[in-house]
């Protein structure tokens, strides 16, 4: 009696593909209504995500507002040239012409001895004792804005002017300014390292809350394994879940920033009022919204596969 030997047939490759993809989208609509159906957790989950995500978040949009301030600052840098009291006005309006044409400067301001007399008899309250003065004491003067505010290039040209037979004094007073991108830049350290430890903080939040739906699917865990499922097809919804714990956490953050924002918008619009100014504060821009959240749903699936390697291969039916 002739054998005849039959081959299983494997099936197509796309099949094959629809099913993996089709049971991706299953985990991923299956996790998320398991958070669903668990309210309090999810709530008491993503509400820490985004408290702790929110931290460094806010601490960074307080930096990118001192940056734009001090960049508005060093951008009004400028050398004040006080001229030699023997300086006629002709000689120091011909001066500021020479000055006006180097390359390196951007734009020139002459301000006479009259100007400045009056000037600080409007502003000082001294009027009555100025007025007794036999000759004007104050010089000619030229401000001068820098074309390139690096502090070398300002430097060097504040020496160059300096130089000058006509000049008296050229003052630069940027110390202080310096100071400030100092301490900013010990700020942005500082946020660097804020950063990274409340990012392990959400990993081991998310960590913790997959290694209970673990165990609390212990028991489906083991039957799943029993009827031939993969260590794969078991970690994808718990990966999901990650994901969305993560994603979740940093649309809190988020709105948590914003709230913030909202809530010191109001006193800070008072405060231009009665300074005059117009500083406005900088929030969260498209970019820096999309990086929050891919970086928090990165959270979610590092938290999430770093707890499921741990203790999804402890779990073997006997």
């Amino acid at each position: 009696m002739a054998r005849t030997n039959t081959k299983r047939r494997r099936p197509p490759t796309t099949n094959r593909i629809s099913a993996y993809l089709l049971h991706h989208l299953q985990s991923l609509v299956f996790s998320f209504g398991k958070i669903y159906h668990a309210p309090a957790t999810t709530i008491m989950t993503v509400a820490v995500i985004g408290i702790t995500l929110s931290l460094p978040g806010g601490f960074y949009l307080f930096l990118k507002n001192i940056d734009a301030l001090s960049g508005d600052l060093r951008s009004s840098t400028q050398i004040s040239l006080y001229l030699d009291l023997k300086t006629s006005e002709k000689q120091a309006r011909a001066l500021e012409k020479s000055i006006a044409a180097m390359d390196d400067v951007a734009v020139t301001r002459f301000i006479s001895r009259e100007q400045s007399l009056e000037d600080f008899r409007r502003d000082s309250g001294f009027g009555k004792s100025i007025d007794t003065l036999s000759s004007n004491p104050l010089p000619h003067t030229i401000v001068v804005e820098p074309g390139d505010v690096e502090t070398f290039t300002v430097r060097s040209l504040q020496n160059r002017l300096q130089a000058m037979p006509e000049v008296e004094i050229a003052k630069l007073d940027t110390e202080w300014l310096e100071r400030l991108y100092t301490i900013i830049e010990i700020a942005k350290r500082s946020v660097t390292i804020i950063t990274i430890l409340f990012a392990f903080a959400v990993l081991l939040i998310i960590g913790n809350t997959i290694r209970l739906d673990i165990q609390n699917r212990y028991q489906e865990i083991i039957v799943t394994k029993l009827i031939g499922a993969t260590d794969a097809f078991i970690r994808r919804p718990f990966l999901y879940g990650g994901i969305w714990y993560g994603l979740l956490g940093g649309v809190t953050s988020w709105l948590i920033v914003e709230i913030g924002y909202l809530a010191i918008s109001g006193p800070l619009a008072r405060l231009n009022l009665l300074y005059k100014s117009d500083m406005n504060l900088i929030t969260f821009s498209f970019q820096d919204f999309i990086v929050l959240i891919t970086s928090s749903t990165l959270l979610g699936l590092a938290g999430s596969w770093i707890a499921v390697a741990r203790h999804l291969n402890q779990i073997e039916p006997t």
